[in-house]
């Protein structure tokens, strides 16, 4: 009988262990957030970062590149992602000359300038009624 609730308490053990390493794992992996810019009332971009610190998010998805939140994004340690427009991924994927040109006028100066800038997704929108 001991030997029963013996094992018992190593299975009890061996499962909050792994549910505490699940629990690491996870929080290890850091949190992110879709920053929306389509507000009727937009809070100052660097109130929304300090927001962000404040409650753990260490990552971002911007829609579009803003200036003034990529600005505001300068030194913050969050990494960011920033979206490409549906209406501009035609012309970017025809032409290396006009992603060159998007690259350096809305990624470029803010690297630069210390954003965490890390990738782009394109946008989940449908194109033309697919």
């Amino acid at each position: 009988m001991a030997v029963a609730g013996g094992s018992g308490c190593l299975a009890k053990a061996a499962a909050v262990l792994v549910l505490v390493l699940c629990m690491a794992r996870w929080s290890a992996a850091g949190m992110g957030v879709n920053w929306g810019t389509q507000l009727s009332h937009p809070l100052p971009a660097s109130t929304v970062v300090r927001l962000l610190k404040d409650n753990g998010f260490d990552r971002v998805k911007l829609f579009d590149a803003e200036d003034s939140i990529l600005g505001a994004l300068k030194g913050s340690g969050i990494q960011v992602m920033v979206g490409i427009p549906n209406d501009m991924l035609w012309d970017l994927a025809g032409s290396t000359k006009a992603a060159e040109r998007w690259v350096t006028a809305n990624v470029s100066k803010h690297v630069n300038d210390g954003v965490d800038i890390r990738n782009f997704p394109c946008s989940m929108q449908k194109l033309n009624g697919f």
